[in-house]
Parts: structure tokens; C-alpha cells; sequence
């Protein structure tokens, strides 16, 4: 092979104008892990192009795992679907569903203060909290195929709708929520809940 042909094979390094004080925090990173500038900076390129790929962006799937790792942490357990649906159904039958709402009203209550404490988000501004909120319950493990959390007034309205909650389920995760709710000073106003589809409106306390 002669020297044009290496040369045209080789991949080419082309400059990239950044701000200053990003390059000197990534190039102390890259010290940090033993690396050069040049192959940590092509690595996150590499790693933000394979977001897009797959149909989000970097910050998105950083956020995503932060709440992951906030809630490993905040002690959450992953429960499948099926399991929440019997856990719920045998309560029913057995005259004890009130208590698991209670307990789930508690540990939606304890969340939401632990995610106070990690995230602060911004209770004086019901846009930016309400945009919060709907990221944590999209980050949940309940199969909640639509979640939104809008404004009204000085209320919020929380809507998420699942297929596959039964009837007893459905209230243990709107007494989750309500309690989360609680946690970032707002209290049920009314309700509408039905199987997999649940509408909560919420006013500040």
C-alpha cells in the first residue's frame, strides 16, 4: 500500500470550537480515566450519536438514568405488573385494600420527599413541576402507556391510563401519586378513577 493510500484510509481529524471551560473540564476527565482528549471527546461523540439513533437524545438518557439510580437508591423494588394486579385482586377479596392504599399512600409520600431532597425541583413554578413530576411517573415500572401532568390555574391535573392494571391496582397507584403529591405540597381535590385509567386533580396545600 503507498503512502496516498494510507493516508485516504486513515480517518482524518477535523477541529471543533467548544467553550473553554468544557474542554478544560472534559480534558480533566479524560486525565481522570487514563485517556487521551482526543479518544474521550470521540467517545461521548460516538455515545450521542447512538442516542439519536435510537430516537433520543443524550440528555434524555442521562436523565433517565439518573431517576433509575435515584430510585435503586430510594429504595424502590421493581414489581411486575401481574404481581401488583394479585397482590391488589387478594386484598380486595379479603377486606384489606384499604390498608395497601395506606401503605402505598405512605411510600408514594416518602418518595417524593426523597426526591426532594435529591432533585429540588422548583415548587414556586407549576409549569417547570408539573413537566417534573410527569418524568418521574414515565420513569415508573407500572406499564403507564400515557402520563401527562398539566396546569390549571393553581391546580394540577394528573392523567395516566395503563392497559394492563385491573380495578384494585389502579387505585394502589393513584394513592401512590396522590402521595408523591402530598410530598411537593398539594392535596386531592377530585378524582376520577376507573380500570387502568386514572384522573387526579390536585390543589396546593
Amino acid at each position: 500500500m503507498d503512502l496516498d493510500s494510507r493516508a485516504n484510509s486513515a480517518q482524518r481529524r477535523k477541529v471543533i470550537a467548544a467553550r473553554e471551560d468544557l474542554v478544560n473540564n472534559v480534558s480533566i476527565l479524560a486525565k481522570r480515566r487514563g485517556a487521551t482528549l482526543y479518544s474521550y471527546v470521540n467517545e461521548v461523540l460516538e455515545q450521542a450519536i447512538r442516542a439519536e439513533e435510537l430516537g433520543v437524545t443524550l440528555r434524555e438518557v442521562l436523565d433517565s438514568y439518573e431517576f433509575l439510580r435515584a430510585n435503586r437508591v430510594g429504595g424502590l423494588t421493581p414489581l411486575s405488573i401481574e404481581l401488583l394486579n394479585t397482590i391488589a385482586r387478594i386484598c380486595s377479596e379479603n377486606g384489606c385494600l384499604q390498608e395497601l392504599e395506606r401503605v402505598a399512600l405512605e411510600s408514594g409520600k416518602w418518595y417524593g420527599e426523597f426526591i426532594n431532597m435529591r432533585f429540588k425541583p422548583n415548587v414556586s413554578n407549576l409549569k417547570e413541576l408539573s413537566k417534573f413530576i410527569e418524568r418521574i411517573l414515565r420513569e415508573t415500572r407500572w406499564e403507564l402507556t400515557e402520563v401527562s401532568v398539566s396546569c390549571e390555574g393553581t391546580m394540577l391535573r394528573v392523567r395516566a391510563v395503563s392497559l394492563v392494571l385491573n380495578n384494585d391496582a389502579t387505585r394502589i397507584i393513584a394513592k401512590y401519586i396522590e402521595g408523591l403529591m402530598n410530598a411537593v405540597g398539594f392535596k386531592l381535590n377530585n378524582y376520577d378513577l376507573r380500570k387502568g385509567i386514572i384522573d387526579l386533580l390536585f390543589e396546593p396545600t
